[in-house]
């Protein structure tokens, strides 16, 4: 599994890196596989370093795990004979059935694909399959950037952003955010990349993956239509076509509508009542209010925890010089993300940082390349360049 995830990257490299126009993506390969070794070897260590059994399991993810448990072990959805106690303990955590079935809560794609390492590994495979995880949206975070600079700067920024943001406190977990926001990075590489359908394919596995990424979908075909017609934004819709329709099969079987999700099933007793809760409900809050939280409480502010976006703000500005439409996207998606999970009551429901705006930090990937790259080139060319500049002709 391993060996085919590698050689998958290695041929996704070669691919990003063959020379197109002015040969900027040259050269991407070496530091992509060394960022890929660096990454898995120290946050390997340091979730080997913590590891106890269970307790990488934090906040949701035990049951993103259990529900990977019953599908290897029972072959089925229902969560009953895993979880101990009744609706009063698990009834907001997970989705109830028109048949009385305890339905996962949240998407299934994660635990469905980290399977071969819950088979090979057994429980604590999950942890290795989150390592890998961070470790390959290291590398898509590179190759992201590296379409607007050069592969060390790239490599520069995806090491930032890993290591110096809250991204680092997920190592020693079994993130559904983290799995999102790869495949989220993946789809965003490959429209951009003008492959439509491939990238079509992969946002609809990022809606899978997270229903609130649904809400990337038109921007991402906004930038597919404006950038290179409405036929590419057509294939990009093809391409994401049978993930949707996949997901709105499964809420007919789970739940008996395409728009039931499991997030309207969450159960809450009233008096003995078993009442359903939908979590639409919950994004009702002040947007400004909680975009200024979002930004600067103490624990889970992006600035408090992640003072690297800092670095975009200039980058920014040198991005939408070269490339205005790339541009436009990441801080469309950034700020659509920052502003919607600003109105949701439960924002802060990660054990550091804000894991709902982890896709935030993967979109300033570009911009904080940029800024390295003309912090590197000002503080070595200055004296050079006016040691270089041709002397003016003679009158």
């Amino acid at each position: 599994m391993i060996r085919g995830v590698f050689g998958w990257l290695t041929r996704r490299v070669a691919a990003v890196g063959r020379p197109v126009g002015d040969g900027r993506r040259r050269g991407t390969i070496g530091p992509a596989l060394g960022l890929l070794l660096v990454v898995l070897a120290v946050s390997g260590a340091r979730a080997a370093h913590q590891y106890r059994p269970l307790t990488y399991l934090i906040g949701d993810c035990p049951y993103y795990a259990l529900v990977a448990v019953s599908l290897l072990h029972d072959g089925d959805l229902d969560l009953r004979n895993q979880l101990r106690g009744g609706l009063e303990v698990h009834g907001r955590q997970i989705a109830l059935g028109d048949d009385g079935a305890w339905y996962p809560k949240h998407p299934i794609l994660m635990s469905i694909v980290s399977l071969p390492f819950l088979w090979a590994f057994g429980v604590p495979g999950l942890l290795a399959f989150n390592v890998l995880v961070l470790a390959l949206l290291a590398v898509a975070i590179m190759l992201l950037a590296r379409s607007e600079s050069s592969p060390m700067a790239a490599a520069g920024a995806a090491l930032l952003i890993v290591f110096g943001t809250f991204l680092r406190e997920y190592e020693y977990n079994f993130s559904p955010d983290l799995f999102a926001t790869l495949i989220l990075v993946l789809a965003l590489l490959l429209a951009i990349r003008g492959r439509s359908a491939a990238g079509g394919a992969f946002l609809g596995a990022a809606v899978a993956a997270k229903l609130t990424h649904l809400f990337i979908v038109p921007i991402v075909l906004g930038y597919a239509a404006w950038s290179r017609g409405w036929r590419a934004a057509g294939r990009t819709m093809l391409g994401a076509a049978p993930f949707l329709l996949a997901l709105a099969l499964l809420n007919v079987a789970l739940f008996g509508s395409p728009f039931e999700t499991s997030y309207d099933r969450n159960v809450v007793l009233d008096g003995g009542d078993v009442l359903t809760l939908s979590h639409r409900g919950l994004f009702d809050g002040d947007p400004l209010a909680g975009l200024f939280a979002e930004l600067f409480d103490p624990k889970h502010g992006l600035l408090t925890t992640a003072p690297v976006v800092l670095l975009a703000l200039p980058g920014f500005v040198l991005l939408f010089r070269k490339r205005p439409l790339e541009a436009a996207l990441y801080l469309v998606i950034g700020e659509f993300l920052l502003l919607f999970f600003g109105t949701y009551r439960h924002w802060n429901t990660s054990h550091y940082g804000n894991r709902f705006l982890m896709p935030v930090l993967a979109v300033c990937a570009p911009a904080v390349a940029m800024a390295l790259e003309w912090i590197v080139l000002r503080l070595r060319t200055p004296r050079s360049a006016r040691r270089e500049a041709p002397a003016a002709p003679a009158p």
